[in-house]
């Protein structure tokens, strides 16, 4: 993480909650393309446009689906999953931004940011807890996938399309068993590390607020500002 350029953590963790909160206030869709760009921006920035695409790609899906199906909402069945779409295309944007925090923000960085922006203990450590957990994850579900594989249980990449139900049973309880005791273990963790304790921490981690640092700040808060705005005069 640190040979990549990246965003001041303090920035990220600003934009982040006001980014999930503009989202499902902006009813237009359409405009979400605005935020998206800028999120495309920063994953440009930090070199990973090829993740940043497949986000955009999503969405574009989820955004012609809802399209197609705002045609035919008058059926309860139709609505119900227009609805999701439209929950899940602001839960991409907000997933993109969330995975450009986790994929170029280390823990000592987060915390020594939340810690200078004066957040509370109780809050900074479950955070912190949060970024490791989700890539935790997401290495034990390809390990429990390849598992599966060696076992015959998966003969081919279409059986969760064949086998849905086999297939959330097979994958989703032992992992569900895992994250349990993933939780415990990077909780003892930051424990061990001394989070919780009330003195001073120390850290190696230097955060310099750059002038780059400002000016993406800016663009993202304008762009921000200009959806808001656009979507109250239209």
């Amino acid at each position: 993480m640190s040979d990549r350029k990246t965003v001041d953590p303090r920035i990220k963790l600003t934009l982040l909650p006001i980014v999930g909160f503009t989202s499902f206030f902006i009813s237009d869709t359409i405009l979400l393309f605005v935020l998206i760009v800028f999120a495309f921006f920063l994953y440009l920035y930090s070199g990973m446009w090829k993740r940043a695409l497949r986000f955009i790609l999503f969405f574009v899906l989820l955004y012609c689906i809802e399209l197609g199906l705002g045609k035919f909402c008058e059926a309860s069945i139709v609505f119900a999953i227009y609805m999701f779409i439209y929950f899940a295309s602001r839960m991409t944007l907000i997933a993109m931004f969330g995975g450009y925090i986790t994929k170029t923000t280390s823990v000592s960085e987060m915390l020594e940011a939340l810690n200078r922006m004066k957040v509370p203990r109780s809050i900074g450590i479950p955070f912190s807890v949060l970024l490791r957990f989700v890539p935790t994850t997401k290495i034990e579900l390809k390990a429990l996938k390849e598992n599966m594989k060696i076992r015959g249980i998966v003969t081919s990449r279409f059986f969760p399309l064949l086998h849905p139900i086999k297939y959330i049973e097979y994958t989703l309880v032992p992992l569900l068993m895992r994250m349990i005791k993933i939780s415990d273990e990077l909780s003892a963790s930051a424990l061990i590390r001394g989070l919780d304790s009330d003195e001073n921490r120390v850290t190696l981690t230097e955060l310099r607020f750059r002038t780059t640092d400002l000016m993406i700040g800016l663009l993202g808060a304008l762009m921000i500002a200009l959806v808001i705005v656009i979507q109250r005069i239209y």
